[in-house]
């Protein structure tokens, strides 16, 4: 269909039918909602049902209807917004019907008086070049005709570009409309606590690739550093990523758990994960500092009895001393690491075992190098008669460093029962894990 001369193209284009149909079907689904809403408050009002799953389904059945009439709500308002639209549509395309009605009329004028203000020049002309070297003027009457004829199609043309100038106002009317129907949707779907929020949209799948990815960074790098403890830096470096990843996935799990999109099981073994591995592993801190303090008394004492020694001036003495002196610090060698390179980690790890026998070599395995060089030390020493007898500081500290009971917080068991924790910690991780692969 030709719009011109009102427009090149429908200025109002659009099915109004197509908003009423869907009109009437969001009234059909509100109306299904309605009855569906009347029926589950039939279960509500049931009466001499006294069990758990009644009382169960009594609970469900009021969310749902709490819901089903919210989106009632929403449907209905849908359909009163594209109810109203369709009629206030339709009746922007009848006014622009009849306006280019109206811009036809005006054209056809327009051309009636094009054609009479042509033939009137035409005859004016002829009056002009019959008239021409002579004394006398071209026909008056010729002359009125042509004027009247040019005044004919300028109020023909401004009729018709009045016509034209209505169409602007019916356009915006008709944008008007639909915008407001559009904002009466937006705003019955935005109340009506309906909507997908960010979870919805990227939350869930954030916290699920979340999940299963740190999990699984977890899982091996706490294997690793179980494997690798005692290897100088990359021990503690797994240790710690290791731990890091079991709380970010704990966290993203307690997260599904909350949404209900996965059992909390996940989140109770992540939690049993962050708690026993990087706490226990933490815990063997302070046998550490057990077996440095220790050291640190015997070689103060060590320096006293070497220095009484010598005063004695006898040669089986200066061999003791000199003796005492290479097998205490006989446990204490550790070559510098090279921190970019990390095969010397593993050179570092293997050259540090030089020395140490016993639970010394236990210690240095499970992570803990300054402690079991503390304790191979004092062992050292302590097998010189003339540098154990009468010590006090010191040897205390070794009974502790010796110590298999926990609850003397000795070395051992500060050490083993840790240890014993990371592995609960990876199995938990491990089996946490797998429920998702």
């Amino acid at each position: 269909m030709s719009w011109e001369p009102l427009a090149a193209a429908d200025p109002v284009p659009g099915g109004p039918d197509v908003s009423s149909r869907a009109a009437v079907h969001y009234e059909e689904v509100a109306t299904a909602m309605g009855d569906a809403y009347r029926a589950l408050g039939v279960i509500e009002d049931m009466d001499g049902f006294t069990s758990e799953a009644v009382e169960a389904l009594r609970s469900k059945a009021e969310d749902v209807r709490g819901e089903v009439n919210k989106a009632q709500g929403r449907y209905e308002a849908v359909a009163g917004a594209l109810r109203v639209y369709a009629t206030q549509h339709r009746e922007a395309q009848d006014a622009a019907l009849e306006l280019l009605g109206r811009a036809r009329e005006a054209q056809d004028r327009l051309d009636a008086a094009e054609a009479t203000a042509s033939n009137a020049q035409s005859s004016y002309d002829d009056a002009v070049q019959q008239t021409h070297g002579s004394a006398e003027g071209p026909d008056p009457d010729a002359w009125r005709a042509k004027v009247a004829a040019d005044g004919e199609v300028s109020d023909a043309r401004a009729a018709l570009n009045a016509v034209v100038g209505e169409l602007p106002g019916i356009v915006s009317r008709w944008h008007d409309d639909a915008g407001a129907a559009a904002e009466t949707i937006s705003e019955s779907v935005a109340s009506d606590d309906l909507n997908d929020g960010w979870w919805e949209k990227w939350g869930s799948a954030v916290a699920g690739f979340v999940s299963k990815w740190a999990g699984k960074i977890a899982m091996w790098a706490g294997i690793a550093a179980l494997v690798l403890g005692w290897v100088p830096i990359l021990g503690q470096f797994l240790t710690v990523v290791a731990f890091v990843a079991t709380v970010v996935a704990l966290v993203a799990d307690i997260a599904l758990a909350l949404k209900g999109e996965q059992p909390w099981t996940n989140a109770i073994l992540g939690l049993i994960g962050a708690a026993t591995f990087g706490v226990g592993r933490f815990a063997g801190i302070a046998s550490k500092l057990a077996g440095q303090r220790g050291l640190a008394q015997g070689a103060s004492r060590q320096l006293r009895v070497n220095g009484r020694l010598r005063r004695l001036g006898s040669p089986s003495n200066r061999v003791v001393a000199r003796e005492a002196w290479a097998r205490a610090t006989a446990g204490f060698r550790s070559l510098p690491v090279t921190w970019y390179n990390p095969v010397s980690w593993f050179r570092a790890g293997i050259r540090s075992f030089s020395g140490l026998s016993g639970r010394a070599w236990i210690l240095n395995f499970m992570g803990h190098g300054e402690a079991a060089r503390g304790l191979q030390a004092l062992q050292n020493v302590n097998a010189v008669p003339q540098f154990a007898n009468r010590a006090t500081g010191y040897v205390r500290t070794l009974e502790r460093l010796n110590s298999w009971s926990p609850a003397r917080f000795g070395s051992f068991g500060s050490v083993v029962a840790p240890y014993t924790a990371d592995v609960v910690g990876n199995g938990n991780l491990l089996y946490r894990d797998s429920r998702t692969w």
